[in-house]
């Protein structure tokens, strides 16, 4: 090994930037003098950062001091092509009042900001809207802000083009156009779904979508030559004519090209998951778009990759990317067997066809390893079962080494979460103590539980020997893991209790899960990283008055409770947090519901009545939470999260032993299973 290597290999040993924080030890004596320029070849020519629903879960709030720190850790890994979406509504709502749209029409057809990503996909109009002028012209600004930092360094930002969607009065404003009306989007109703949208192969559409696109080209200054556009995102098109798909995107491209004769689309494969896509439409969407001038990205490649059922995507180039998480969730989960196997499958597959690796996280802030070893796909070959092991090994070292030496401890437990938690296991599963409370709650179990629970016992272990700020969060993460599985198993012996008709065994029961309830509270408030407070805070930073207080603290705690407009929708939870604030006001509340109603309906001889418990957990308790509260949430820690991690071992660790929740083996229904017809 040369002294470049040596270099190379300490540096990246004992430096580590993530998004909980970071562990940087750099001095004068372990640098080595580099006397010509390192090289190193990446598998691929590019490196995808983002879904489009990461700027609503977790990027919708950021100012630019954030944004830069996000952009930053971009361009340390690598990435070099990315979303450019934010404040995009001030380019449209500009043109659109020259159209002759008045400025009510245009506040009717915004969502509130914690929804946008799913107004940008045509799914939702008007909800947790409107958006203020100040808003608009803030978040213009900011995107201008974002787009300079990322071409500062590199990044390629792929600006937004024309999809057809408009506001709800465009069919009766332009009746000489063709129009279509998108699908009731997951049960909102046409109040808040159902977008009229201009058909891409009329004549008005290139009209449209070339004043758009040149008033976005014109404002950012900016001729970025990549495109997003996703016209059927979770949505059936109005008829499977094959020579009509091929010229909807035929039309789609041609706006492109007008503005841009470089135009590149990128493109979502996300709505291929739909059984209305068969080999022949696909192809034929396909076909009238240059080959070299169309990027798909393979979204859910880890988990569910679409390149194989169609050909590479008959010729065009694709992203192999990791979706992983939906809806922001923090619960602990992945695979880092199909992580590194799966880029180099698609390498062997499809050869120079495909053109990237990426993350396309619903939402970042959680399961750091694996967006690390994702990132890493593009820089190396696949790994076998040693060298993985020896991965994990040096993803510890770096997050963890200091003045003192990492403990063993420490190192096996990452082996155990490894071959567990992280081995095979691409879905996970939502969590029960998170979800609304019913008789008939399950949670997939895909790993053995008994490595988590070893786990976490060698970190509490390591915890007299380690002094790290990144071990302090990894450590309250495995905790809150630990009793969320705990919970479920008092869960099922409540409901057996209950389904026995034993008083004495619900109370117990009930008593025991509302300590591990307020446990894991007392944990997640010792960590700045699990706050909710740090969200909302965000979200209120634009608040210039009281109404705006409500607006934005609205916005943000729907979105996190129960996201739609009624206690019917499927989204229900989706966007579920392990947050402090969360688990106090929200989740327990509605524990505390339903254990009354099983204690009243055994008291009083009859079975629980579904439309009471959802209308009584619904005004009980999660209306008061993303309605009617309005309480300042605090953003710095209360106690001392290793002090507390311990008392909690010591509290539960003997009962671990009696939990014998088994793996399930049957086929995992997706999170996203309701979001196709």
């Amino acid at each position: 090994m040369d002294q470049h290597q040596v270099q190379y290999k300490f540096l990246h040993q004992l430096v580590s930037v993530y998004w909980s924080g970071k562990n940087i030890r750099l001095s004068n004596s372990t640098l080595f003098p580099i006397h010509e320029p390192i090289r190193i070849v990446a598998n691929d020519l590019y490196r995808w950062y983002g879904n489009p629903c990461t700027f609503s879960y977790s990027a919708v709030f950021w100012n630019f001091s954030r944004w830069e720190k996000e952009i930053d850790w971009m361009a340390m890994n690598g990435i070099n092509l990315v979303y450019a979406t934010t404040g995009m509504e001030y380019i449209y709502n500009k043109v659109f009042l020259r159209m002759g749209f008045p400025q009510s029409e245009l506040d009717d057809y915004f969502t509130g900001p914690a929804f946008l990503a799913w107004f940008r996909m045509g799914n939702l109009q008007k909800h947790g809207g409107p958006l203020s002028n100040r808003w608009h012209q803030t978040q213009f600004q900011l995107a201008k802000q974002i787009i300079q930092r990322m071409t500062d360094i590199g990044i390629i930002p792929v600006l937004p083009a024309f999809t057809g969607f408009m506001p709800r009065t465009a069919p009766s404003r332009f009746p000489s156009a063709q129009f279509h009306n998108s699908s009731d989007w997951v049960g909102f109703g046409c109040n808040e779904s159902c977008l009229p949208y201009l058909d891409p192969t009329d004549s008005f559409f290139q009209k449209v979508g070339v004043e758009l696109l040149n008033e976005t080209v014109t404002l950012l200054n900016l001729t970025s030559h990549f495109y997003a556009c996703d016209l059927f995102n979770e949505m059936t098109p109005p008829t499977s004519d094959l020579e009509y798909l091929a010229d909807v995107n035929a039309g789609i491209f041609q706006a492109m090209k007008t503005v841009d004769p470089n135009a590149v689309w990128v493109m979502q494969a996300w709505l291929f998951l739909s059984d209305f896509w068969k080999p022949d439409r696909v192809q034929s969407y396909l076909s009238k778009v240059p080959i070299g001038h169309l990027i798909l990205l393979d979204l859910f490649s880890e988990a569910a990759p679409q390149y194989s059922r169609f050909e590479s995507f008959y010729g065009h180039y694709y992203i192999w990317n990791m979706l992983h998480d939906f809806g922001g969730n923090n619960f602990l989960f992945g695979s880092l067997v199909n992580v590194t196997k799966g880029p180099q499958t698609a390498r062997d597959f499809s050869g120079n066809q495909m053109i990237g690796v990426g993350i396309t996280m619903e939402g970042i802030n959680q399961n750091e390893i694996m967006y690390e070893f994702a990132l890493e796909q593009s820089w190396r070959s696949a790994l076998n079962d040693t060298e993985l092991s020896d991965w994990l090994v040096g993803f510890v070292m770096r997050r963890y080494e200091s003045d003192h030496p990492v403990p063993s401890s420490a190192l096996y437990a990452w082996q155990l979460l490894g071959d567990s938690v992280y081995g095979k296991n691409p879905n996970g599963d939502s969590s029960v103590m998170l979800s609304r409370p019913e008789l008939d709650g399950e949670q997939d179990i895909n790993f053995d539980l008994k490595s988590l629970f070893s786990a976490w016992e060698l970190l509490v272990d390591a915890s007299y020997e380690v002094h790290s700020d990144l071990f302090r969060y990894d450590l309250v993460d495995i905790t809150k893991e630990v009793l969320q599985y705990k919970f479920y198993d008092v869960y099922t012996k409540l409901i057996s209790a209950f389904n026995n008709k034993d008083l004495y065994g619900v109370s117990t029961q009930a008593a025991i899960l509302v300590d591990i309830l307020a446990d894991t509270e007392l944990v997640l408030a010792s960590d700045r990283r699990f706050l909710l407070g740090n969200w909302v805070n965000d979200a209120l930073q634009f608040a210039q008055n009281e109404e705006d207080i409500h607006f934005y603290n609205f916005n943000a705690k729907l979105q996190v409770s129960i996201w739609g407009n009624n206690y019917t929708l499927e989204l229900y939870d989706y966007a579920n947090k392990f947050w402090s604030g969360m688990i106090r006001d929200y989740y327990a509340p509605r524990w505390y519901v339903f254990f009354d109603i099983l204690l009243k309906c055994l008291v009083e001889g009859h079975p629980v009545n579904q439309k009471v418990l959802n209308e009584r957990l619904f005004l009980e308790a999660e209306l008061p939470f993303f309605m009617l509260d309005t309480k300042v949430y605090p953003t710095t820690t209360q106690g001392d999260s290793i002090t507390i991690a311990r008392e909690l071992f010591n509290k539960y660790h003997l009962s671990l032993n009696e939990i014998h929740l088994p793996e399930k083996s049957s086929k995992k229904k997706f999170p996203f299973k309701y979001h196709f017809d």
